[in-house]
């Protein structure tokens, strides 16, 4: 990849420099692209024995990321919810970049709100205020009534972000090339894929028309539910996002929950249930429930805002999910490893014994635990997180499940700090269970595969003619096709099995309670059985 924007690079990597990350860029070999000024102030550090930067590398990070402006800041918010891409004490350390930045001029911001609609305010708003309600790295909020009196807020993009943020990428992923090039520590966490990932994770973000259609779909299904609510989308452009406004306060907001009478416990399980539900059963949830995305209503109602970073899960994902955080909940850690390994992708020199080791261990510190020390989402996202050093890599979604589930676990500390998230997740997902390994799901599945149960039974006659004429004669008979001539000592065990599932899952038509196509199958494989037997107890017989 050839450098990007030379001045930009330059002064990224000053900064980096001066917050004490010298060597390692040194031996990236980009150092010198710092100032003189810089690369004299560090290199004199380095002869007197003193440190550039007396913050611990992630703070220095950190700090870095911040006077970097709006695109570092977004890439800090991004890289905090994905351990498996960066170390852990990184991603932790980036997580307080949830803070407000300072926001432009309201004119400025309305003026491009007017862009981005193609049409005058006054056409489409009653008013609108200058000031803003919030600020962020990417985008800033503005309350406003529409000409039919509804309220609103609308959520803007910064003027020229998508530029700057691009060109940062850039330059990011042109480092993380040298750094898997020139430091083979940090090759486990794959810098340069990682870096690939998230500019196209980023550059995604920065399309309000891609957050609106998951606020869109989440709250279509949260819709019969009482006490959640997402607000309702009115319109929205690549860079603004017109949504209905709700009065409300942060969920950590104790004293406002005292104020209003709400119930804590109460609040916190219905938090825990909503969370749960998109993960487990919508199959896309709100992976960066923190408390500022998190509102309450004075009335206790839930409500979710702020869908830019999500997650999704099909169903596979969901059912071994489902089984992974089951097993964790009571203990069964062996299972736990296994649905791990068949939710990861394994590298070449993937050390699965290692892997299982690491995992091992911090179930000992989670065990050995009480809530407030080591809690049970954090058992989870350590779990996913190890994977990266050991060759064991997880889907991106899956670490945001993680990463959402510590989130919503720290709200809960700060709400009722004696409360136990496996404790409240486990009938949800006792529930869960069930459902996937009922007789419903198991019907559902069956009817799936109806047509390889149809070919068969359209092959099932001559498979067991062929069958008896083994067992009967001793002259040779010409064998059906392999793939529709059952073997002798298989065939009846799998037609019973089979009719017996089948049978089970009452496959229709059904006669008396017997689904008859699981009747004729058992039947077929008790006669299978009892053909074999003969032929075993047949003289000479081996």
């Amino acid at each position: 990849m050839t450098i990007p924007n030379p001045r930009r690079l330059q002064e990224v990597v000053t900064v980096f420099m001066m917050e004490g990350l010298n060597v390692p860029l040194a031996r990236m070999r980009v150092s010198r692209c710092a100032t003189w000024s810089c690369r004299m102030h560090c290199t004199w550090a380095r002869w007197t024995g003193r440190r550039v930067s007396e913050h611990p590398w992630p703070v220095g990070v950190r700090r870095a990321l911040v006077k970097l402006g709006p695109a570092f800041v977004k890439i800090g918010q991004i890289l905090s919810v994905r351990s498996d891409l960066v170390p852990a004490a990184l991603a932790e350390e980036l997580h307080s970049l949830q803070a407000d930045v300072p926001p432009l001029p309201g004119a400025e911001v309305l003026a491009a709100v007017e862009r981005s609609l193609g049409q005058p305010l006054a056409e489409v708003f009653a008013s609108i205020e200058e000031e803003p309600l919030a600020a962020g790295s990417v985008a800033q909020v503005h309350r406003a009534v529409l000409t039919d009196g509804t309220e609103v807020v609308v959520k803007c993009k910064r003027p020229g972000i998508d530029a700057r943020v691009t060109e940062d990428l850039d330059i990011l992923v042109w480092l993380a090339e040298r750094l898997e090039r020139h430091l083979p520590r940090a090759r486990a966490y794959r810098p340069v894929a990682a870096a690939r990932e998230l500019r196209r994770y980023t550059l995604d973000e920065l399309d309000f028309t891609k957050e609106a259609a998951v606020a869109r779909e989440v709250g279509a299904r949260f819709a019969s539910w009482p006490r959640v609510r997402v607000p309702r989308i009115h319109a929205a452009t690549r860079d603004v996002i017109i949504m209905e406004y709700i009065e409300g306060f942060a969920m950590d907001d104790v004293e406002a929950l005292d104020a209003h009478g709400i119930d804590r416990d109460d609040l916190v399980r219905v938090g825990v249930e909503a969370v749960l539900a998109q993960i487990f059963q919508f199959g896309l949830f709100h992976a960066d429930p923190h408390p500022g995305n998190l509102r309450v209503t004075p009335s206790g109602e839930l409500v979710l805002l702020d869908f830019g970073i999500f997650g999704r899960l099909d169903k596979e994902m969901r059912r071994a999910s489902t089984l992974l955080m089951w097993s964790l909940a009571r203990g069964d850690q062996a299972m736990a490893s296994r649905y791990l390994l068949r939710l990861a992708t394994l590298e070449p020199d993937a050390d699965v014994a290692a892997f299982r080791a690491a995992i091992e261990a911090r179930y000992r510190a989670w065990h050995g635990s009480t809530v407030s020390e080591y809690g049970f989402a954090r058992l989870l996202y350590d779990e996913l997180s190890v994977g990266a050093h050991h060759g064991v890599i997880f889907p991106p979604d899956m670490v945001l499940l993680g990463k959402a589930m510590v989130t919503l676990e720290g709200v809960v500390m700060s709400i009722s700090p004696d409360m136990d998230l496996s404790a409240e997740a486990q009938p949800f997902l006792d529930e869960l269970r069930s459902e996937l390994f009922g007789p419903e799901r198991l019907r559902e599945a069956l009817y799936r595969s109806l047509p390889a149960w149809f070919e068969l039974a359209e092959h099932l006659p001559l498979g067991l003619a062929d069958l008896v004429d083994r067992t009967l004669t001793s002259e040779p008979v010409r064998p059906s096709p392999p793939a529709v001539a059952p073997k002798p000592a298989l065939a009846g065990p799998t037609l019973v099995l089979a009719g017996a599932l089948l049978s089970i899952a009452s496959l229709p038509p059904v006669r008396s309670g017997w689904s008859l196509p699981g009747a004729a199958l058992l039947l077929a494989g008790l006669v299978a059985l009892a053909l074999s037997a003969t032929r075993r107890s047949a003289p000479g017989a081996p």
